[in-house]
């Protein structure tokens, strides 16, 4: 993923350097924004939550020092690089005790600088890998003493302060599979892990899908729980639920929505009464028990893989996916078969997200059920590295269709935009941040769409109207000026001077007469 990155510099040739250098390599960077002093930064961090602040030390109102010292009392997810003329060593030591990451001398050449960006977009990476397997032990303790409630075990003596807000209010999903293996399917025992591993994130899926947050408890090896809730949407969840599974997979599952809980008594009761009514699964042909336990990791390495891609479609970055899937795929055959086969089915199902989440396609991928059940018959790693291969392969050919609409779009709105806002500020950055893409690239596809490059293009929409007001109203030329956009008369009075070949003053002159 890229992260966020605020340029601090009160000179603006060395800053718009920098910038460019950032945008022209590929470091994981996007510039959101700049600054020309401490002050005005600490307005964007506000706004903008950067990972990575790049400072210059001596700016004028607030220095550099002083703005990690904010940082470092604030905003305790933002690292900071100073930038600095003064080689003192007191400066590094004041620094370091404000948890800046780096301290470089100017002027330090473009390697320099990208090493030490590459460097902590690495530490970015690693502090986000840490967060989210904090959150995932986090949440794999919390689910290990829900079910000891659903289930009447020991352990939550001590805990009820803890889980009283998870379930008082909620409703319990139930859900309990009634066979593993129908008959017009060709799986077998071996398959069990596969077969929950799909279920776990098909069901997860279409939680997301419905705007629902909950935890998601395997009780048996064909009971689960989701904690949901109250609300409308809860109340059709069920449907959804067993209709996605029986497409996908061929699998029957039983739903049940519980009234809401009122006290901590209420979650194993209401289990033990579904149970009673539901028979279960171990009864049933080939069937082995088992417990899941792999639920919560196998939904961690699903996001874990939606992260690593999302960055490269936002920011519309064809090769640089195909090169992350290429890998991903190419890792795949290196495992072992049945490590393999679940590795190919997470990616398989995080582009299967991916396109309905940020390629907008509402309807299920043609052929997905199938080819899942395709995969349970490989029996190489090799063989579910190809599978993996065909199906990353549909998403890329999606993805391209939706990256060239998606082209044209942004631009006609931005063309929209313009032509009402065009008195506005309006700047190349601020219409990038508006349409989720990098500066560059919104650059080049401003130029390759409408073959002006997108300044001189905004300039010209400004002059067209500056013409209608000269020609056709009484006001002063500064009043002409700030309603087109410019603050300042005489550079509004420059650049109509350097289009028109003369002053407005004259123009609207010769014009009267």
């Amino acid at each position: 993923m890229n992260g966020k990155l605020l340029l601090v510099e009160d000179q603006a040739l060395f800053r718009k350097g920098l910038r460019k250098m950032i945008e022209d390599h590929s470091l994981g960077w996007t510039v959101v924004g700049e600054a020309e002093n401490g002050h005005e930064a600490l307005e964007l961090i506000e706004a903008l939550r950067p990972n990575l602040v790049l400072t210059d030390i001596r700016m004028p109102g607030m220095e550099g020092i002083e703005l990690a010292e904010h940082i470092y009392n604030r905003h305790a997810g933002t690292s900071v690089i100073i930038l600095t003329g003064y080689d003192d060593f007191k400066y590094a030591q004041m620094a370091i005790r404000f948890g800046v990451i780096d301290f470089l001398l100017k002027p330090c050449n473009d390697r320099t600088l990208m090493e030490v960006l590459h460097k902590a977009h690495e530490r970015l990476e690693s502090d986000l890998r840490q967060r989210e397997e904090r959150e995932a032990d986090l949440r794999m303790k919390e689910e290990a003493l829900l079910r000891a409630l659903l289930l009447r075990l020991p352990g939550t003596r001590g805990e009820e302060h803890r889980m009283r807000p998870w379930v008082i209010g909620k409703r319990l999903v139930l859900i309990a599979v009634k066979d593993y293996f129908p008959v017009n399917k060709h799986y077998g025992p071996s398959d069990l892990g596969l077969l929950q591993f799909a279920l776990f994130n098909i069901l997860t899926e279409l939680m997301q899908r419905h705007q629902l947050s909950g935890q998601f408890i395997a009780l048996e090896f064909d009971r689960f729980c989701f904690i949901v809730e109250d609300g409308k949407k809860a109340n059709t969840l069920g449907r959804f639920m067993k209709d996605a599974v029986q497409a996908y997979l061929g699998i029957v599952l039983t739903v049940s929505l519980t009234p809401p809980v009122t006290s901590l008594n209420d979650p194993p009761s209401l289990y033990e009464s579904f149970i009673l009514k539901e028979p279960s699964a171990t009864k049933r042909k080939g069937s082995e028990p088992a417990f899941l336990s792999g639920g919560t990791a196998s939904r961690h390495r699903v996001k874990e893989l939606q992260m690593q891609l999302t960055g490269s479609i936002l920011l519309g970055q064809p090769d640089k996916l195909d090169d992350q899937i290429s890998k991903l795929v190419s890792r795949i055959g290196e495992l072992p078969p049945e490590d393999a086969k679940m590795e190919a089915l997470a990616l398989a199902f995080a582009l299967n997200s991916l396109a309905k989440q940020q390629l907008g396609q509402n309807a299920e991928t043609p052929g997905f059920a199938e080819q899942i059940e395709l995969l349970q018959s490989l029996q190489s790693e090799h063989d579910a590295a190809e599978w993996a291969r065909v199906e990353a392969g549909k998403f890329v050919a999606g993805f391209e269709g939706w990256r060239l609409r998606n082209n044209e779009s942004i631009i006609n709105r931005s063309l929209d935009y313009l032509d009402k806002h065009y008195m506005e500020s309006c700047t190349l950055t601020e219409m990038a941040e508006m349409f989720k893409v990098s500066q560059t690239y919104y650059s080049k596809l401003f130029k390759k769409v409408t073959g002006d490059n997108y300044s001189a293009y905004l300039t010209n929409i400004r002059m067209q109207k500056a013409v209608l007001l000269l020609m056709n109203t009484d006001m002063k030329v500064s009043s002409v000026a700030a309603s087109v956009g410019y603050d300042d008369p005489n550079y509004f009075t420059n650049v109509f001077r350097l289009l028109h070949k003369m002053s407005p003053s004259d123009f609207r002159k010769k014009f009267k007469s």
